[in-house]
């Protein structure tokens, strides 16, 4: 995570971008999207075209994969592992998409985004 402590941002949208290409980097993926319930695009690596496509399909595949138009997700990914896992930021539920070698996510990406995420109040405080 040490591009991370050298590029940083007051901006959590922009901190945001800067961990995950952090995480990416150090877990051998080439893109991370993270996504809202809803579909939208919070941060990400990478191409926003794409981002905006991992997210919008994020909440689909994360609670009714059957759902999907056969090959979508493979289209997206351009046949490469496409993963996803959920994170809590303050009390919600959020998607973290990854395309790439197949990784575990260790849990200090939560406490990350927790802290990114905060209110501002509570960055201060931290």
């Amino acid at each position: 995570m040490e591009e991370r402590r050298q590029a940083r941002s007051e901006n959590p949208w922009m901190a945001g971008d800067l961990f995950l290409q952090a995480v990416a980097e150090d877990h051998g993926l080439d893109h991370l999207t993270l996504a809202t319930r809803e579909g939208l695009l919070l941060s990400s690596t990478g191409d926003q075209h794409l981002s905006n496509r991992l997210a919008a399909v994020a909440p689909v595949f994360a609670e009714e994969p059957a759902t999907l138009r056969p090959g979508m997700l493979e289209d997206l990914a351009k046949g490469q592992p496409l993963q996803l896992w959920r994170v809590t930021i303050r009390e919600r539920t959020f998607y973290l998409i990854g395309i790439g070698s197949p990784t575990d996510m260790p849990e200090s990406v939560q406490g990350a985004f927790d802290r990114i995420f905060a209110r501002p109040a509570q960055r201060v405080a931290n």
